[in-house]
């Protein structure tokens, strides 16, 4: 038997760019390369004879040369060979990355333990044959593990053969899970593989943990770097124990830390203690600068809830590492928040612009929403001059 663990879809240099806050995008991107290093601790707690990565160890095929010094440096810390092919964000090709100088420097003098696999030859070890399936350009028709079905596997005796590839599936749907592919491409048909003869099929592409065949798994990114889809569980490695003739044992092992959260809410007058309370609720366990959150609001609300609304989710917004919202909440002013704008006798402007936007409201002359709006701006304008007294 042999242990090994098999991830994929590191994508390091990942811009991030909906994170618009610069160290927090940074912290973001920093922390693909300490789950790396959490890989290695995976590694050794398992006594894993090797590490697969099964295509996008960059998220794109000219990264700058500080991502592939960080990258090489901490693979370099892992105490066993390392084999990776391209996938489709980091495809090899003439002049590709992975023969560029200052690559290759890197690669010879932090990284010697990492074997790059450009071509579709089989790589055999004593425990185990490596059966390659590179992408050498960004998309293909055709499927990357196509030249297996002609190889003559009878001479590897009962050494486990694991196929390493990068692409889609028919499994649960046919197109890939990158965020940039357009139609099916790169389709690695399972299958057609001669399955009695292979013992584990290591894929890339889908971003979560996830069976894709008797034999085949998706290792999904070792640290979450999107909303997850339906049916994902990213995050993760796979710790593989794999014979010959035998059905793999596969593992999954939490390597990401942080939590990217999607959460709806339809709201009324307490909309600010149930944003605070569901957002507290859904980061306890990573901790909210831990955590990336899609908050989709709506409902209707008096003018006064609409103001501590925005202090809560202006709050959390500079709590989280990154804070999207989805925002559809109806203003609804009060009688009484209305009757406070139109019955100021001391401020005769705003009584009467109020009075009229109220009959604009009241006769459909304008857009409520923007008829409301105006009434919120005229409700904040008071209150501030009220303070300020």
């Amino acid at each position: 038997m042999t242990t090994f663990i098999h991830t994929a879809d590191w994508q390091l240099g990942k811009p991030f760019a909906g994170i618009r806050d610069t160290a927090r995008r940074t912290l973001v991107q920093q922390e693909r390369i300490e789950a790396v290093r959490r890989i290695r601790e995976a590694v050794v707690a398992r006594q894993a004879r090797f590490v697969l990565v099964a295509g996008d160890l960059f998220d794109s095929p000219t990264p700058t040369k500080t991502v592939v010094a960080h990258a090489l440096g901490v693979i370099g810390e892992i105490p066993v060979p390392v084999y990776v092919i391209p996938g489709n964000h980091d495809h090899g090709g003439h002049g590709c990355l992975w023969e560029q100088p200052f690559f290759l420097s890197e690669h010879r003098t932090r990284a010697p333990n990492l074997h790059v696999l450009l071509e579709q030859t089989a790589v055999e070890r004593d425990d185990a044959v490596i059966l390659p399936c590179p992408l050498l350009q960004r998309q293909t028709a055709s499927d990357p593990t196509a030249w297996i079905r002609q190889l003559d596997l009878t001479g590897y005796a009962d050494r486990p053969r694991i196929v390493l590839a990068h692409g889609s599936t028919g499994t649960f749907g046919s197109q890939a899970d990158g965020e940039d592919v357009a139609g099916p491409s790169n389709v690695v048909a399972i299958d057609s593989l001669p399955l009695d003869d292979i013992d584990y099929v290591a894929l890339g592409d889908w971003h979560g943990f996830r069976q894709a065949g008797p034999k085949a798994w998706y290792a999904g990114t070792h640290e979450t770097d999107r909303f997850p889809k339906a049916g994902q569980r990213p995050g993760q490695v796979a710790c593989v124990t794999v014979s010959r003739r035998g059905m793999p044992v596969v593992e999954p092992i939490a390597t990401g830390r942080f939590a990217w959260v999607e959460t709806t809410l339809d709201l009324g007058d307490d909309a600010a203690a149930r944003v605070e309370e569901t957002l507290a609720a859904a980061t306890r366990e990573a901790g909210f600068d831990r955590c990336l959150v899609d908050l989709g609001l709506s409902g209707r609300v008096s003018l006064a809830a609409r103001r501590e609304l925005d202090r809560v989710v202006e709050s959390w917004s500079h709590r989280l590492l990154r804070l999207d919202v989805r925002d559809e909440v109806t203003l609804v002013p009060s009688a009484d928040e209305i009757r406070g704008l139109v019955d100021r006798a001391d401020d005769p402007i705003i009584s009467r612009v109020a009075q009229a936007l109220v009959h604009q409201i009241e006769a459909g002359e304008v857009e409520a929403d923007d008829a409301r709006e105006a009434v919120n701006i005229l409700h904040g304008l008071c209150q501030q001059a009220e303070a300020a007294e």
